[in-house]
């Protein structure tokens, strides 16, 4: 998971909002949620490279910091009220010498009484970083955005929106791949290649109408296409790189799709929505070269012409039986078809030659096919019950989500680039094309209990007490348990059933997995001036069918914010605050490749950071905020670091050390 930037959700949300869900909102009925309530599942722990959107948020440092994930940021303090002006134009920068890390964005908004238009520019810049060693980290890129957002409201009742975005980063160095042992097998263990070049491309339409016939409240149709090239190599960045061992690769990925959304109300105590929807999904990515082998060599593919299309129905219930009780029923079907088009491509790697469907076949069987038709139902229901006024929330839910197999999981092929034989090696990474849906039986409980002074975090009713007696705050917990049948997981081959081969090659393969996670948060405002916030995580996750620790799985963390803000008499406001973040060590790794996948790095120590930050804004136009991370210029590395490539061993990468940052802002 990437770390979210408010600042660009909370703008595209004020500006592409839906007038019917304002109204909906704002009714004592029940309320549709905005998503669908069955959640399309994705990969865990799947790589990628850095998120599309948001583009900033000036609540920290700026540019994407792949090896610092924290799970709780503070916010933007006095300069939300800059960035939530109405002013037409926004100019932003920022500065930060860990990585020499630059960014720069303008945003520029032209409103008519029947629409508006918005433009969005965005650069970053980050260099290689020192972590509290004095060590060099190698990373670092270069990224530009650009977004276009129209909107035309002809009538109260009727809109139009398109969304067009792109999206390049260049240059993305990642540290260095190097041999080593890992229970007794040998593993390259880093990043072997960089991404020089990833290009993305977003665009979509949206249409709306409310009462546009007879039984239905609210119609909305929408296309979207999604578009990505890139470029990986081992040389451009790397020029020590022999001659002899140099590879390349060239994804590409586009997708095609489109919905149709229909709202209609049953009864004064129940809605509906059915959505239709269509995705067409094409995924090629050759590799050239590698050891003893040509640039102009196909030496092997990640994905090998794939052809998936991806058709649901998705039915939203929302009723309202009592004033303080709402409950939620989504059904959704999906079928999901998927092929190789080029599965008997011959490609060639240090004389060895095969095919994708010979290498599938190598590990998973003789009759693997490379098509595969999924037909997948899903059904979750959720349910809050207030009590004490609106003062708690119960919550909860149960689920049955299942999740068909991603383009990477089933047709992965790439040979060892380092042997020729066919027993291959721990080099290797085969997808299996006939992998089962997963499944998901999920259970969620939460509560929520708030006292009657509490507005947000930093806001507080005039009046009442304060210090410890003060009754603006909030507290609550949530938890859930997720049993999952036939979870898609990495493993290594060591000829478990339904594997043929016992060669360490990295592998998908399906098996039954169990995971659960709690969270609690206490938020106190216990002054108009002073508030505090503690927020703990736990996750856990098992492959019950091995009996091992589940790869990817975040430690136990915990953040303390304690937050100051006051005015500058009519002139401004100022704010200033502190964040300790305590992370411990996870002890639950799968980090043997000998015995499970080896994707998780060894276990680790736990570490404390410290943060410092501070902000001033005058008049609603100009605001300043800087910041110091890891004021003790503690030596961690995150358990659980945002990678960009798909990489079988990823290494180990300490974060920065002591840092400073600067952030501006003004509105014109």
């Amino acid at each position: 998971m990437s770390r979210p930037r408010s600042a660009a959700i909370l703008t595209a949300a004020i500006a592409f909002s839906s007038s019917a869900s304002a109204q909906q909102a704002a009714s004592a009925g029940p309320t549709l949620p905005a998503a669908a309530i069955v959640p399309e599942l994705v990969q865990h722990a799947a790589p990628g490279p850095f998120p599309v959107l948001p583009m900033w948020d000036l609540g920290w440092a700026p540019t994407e910091m792949p090896y610092r994930r924290d799970k709780v940021h503070p916010g933007m303090g006095v300069l939300t009220s800059v960035m939530d002006s109405a002013a037409p134009v926004k100019l932003g920068t920022g500065y930060g010498n860990a990585g020499t890390a630059m960014e720069h964005f303008i945003q520029a908004t032209v409103n008519h009484p029947l629409g508006m238009v918005r433009a969005i520019g965005n650069m970053d810049r980050a260099r290689s970083f020192e972590d509290g060693n004095g060590d060099k980290v190698r990373t670092g890129y270069d990224r530009h955005t650009e977004q276009l957002m129209l909107a035309y409201r002809p009538s109260p009742d009727a809109s139009l929106r398109m969304m067009l975005l792109h999206d390049q980063i260049d240059d993305h160095k990642l540290p260095l791949a190097a041999s080593t042992i890992q229970g007794g097998v040998a593993v390259t263990e880093g990043y072997g290649a960089d991404p020089v070049k990833t290009e993305r491309t977003v665009g979509v339409v949206t249409a709306e109408t409310r009462k546009p016939m007879s039984g239905i409240d609210r119609l909305k149709m929408e296309f979207r296409y999604s578009g990505l090239q890139r470029i990986a190599n081992n040389f451009d960045l790397r020029p020590e790189t022999a001659a002899t061992s140099r590879n390349e690769a060239r994804p590409a990925r586009h997708e095609f799709g489109g919905s149709i959304q229909g709202e209609s109300a049953l009864r004064d105590d129940l809605l509906s929505r059915l959505t239709l929807s269509t995705k067409n999904v094409w995924h090629d990515a050759a590799r050239f070269g590698g050891p003893n082998t040509s640039l102009s060599t196909l030496s092997g593919f990640q994905f090998p012409g794939v052809k998936m299309w991806e058709s649901s129905a998705n039915l939203d219930l929302a009723w309202k039986p009592a004033a303080p009780t709402n409950v939620n029923l989504g059904l959704r079907y999906d079928y999901v078809t998927a092929q190789a088009t080029k599965a008997d491509t011959i490609t060639t790697v240090s004389g060895f030659t095969s095919t994708s469907r010979t290498l599938y076949r190598l590990y998973n069987g003789a009759d693997t096919p490379v098509s595969r038709d999924d037909h997948l139902i899903s059904v979750k229901l959720d349910g809050e019950h207030k009590m004490l006024g609106d003062s708690l929330s119960l919550t909860g839910s149960v689920g049955r989500i299942m999740r068909a197999a991603d383009t990477r999981e089933r047709y992965f092929a790439l040979p060892a680039a380092n042997n020729a034989t066919a027993a291959g090696t721990s080099a290797r990474q085969i997808g299996n094309p006939n992998l089962r849906p997963e499944v998901h039986y999920r259970a969620e409980a939460g509560a929520a209990l708030k006292g009657e002074d509490w507005i947000d975090y930093g806001r507080k009713r005039p009046g009442g007490d304060d210090g410890l007696a003060s009754r603006s705050w909030r507290i609550s917990v949530s938890g859930y348990v997720d049993e999952i049948e036939d979870f898609i997981s990495r493993d290594r081959a060591h000829g478990q059933p339904g594997i043929l081969l016992n060669d360490n090659a990295f592998i998908w393969r399906n098996v039954d997995a169990r995971m659960a996670g709690t969270d609690a948060e206490l938020a106190v405002n216990l002054t108009r001036h002073w508030s505090t916030r503690l927020v703990v995580s736990y996750r856990w996750g098992e492959n019950t069918l091995d009996s091992r620790a589940l790869y990817g799985i975040d430690p136990l963390e915990g953040n303390w914010l304690v937050d100051y803000q006051d005015t500058l008499g009519e002139i401004g406001s100022w704010n200033a605050g502190f964040k300790l973040r305590a992370v411990a060590s996870q002890t639950r790794v799968d980090a043997d490749p000998k015995t499970g996948s080896g994707f998780d790095v060894a276990s680790r120590g736990g570490f404390a950071l410290l943060d410092l930050y501070g902000g001033v804004q005058l008049m609603d136009t100009v605001g300043l905020r800087i910041g110091v991370d890891n004021v003790l210029n503690k030596t961690y590395g995150e358990h659980r670091p945002l990678n960009a490539t798909d990489d079988a061993n990823p290494s180990a990468v300490n974060g920065p050390g002591r840092s400073f940052y600067a952030r501006a802002v003004a509105t014109f």
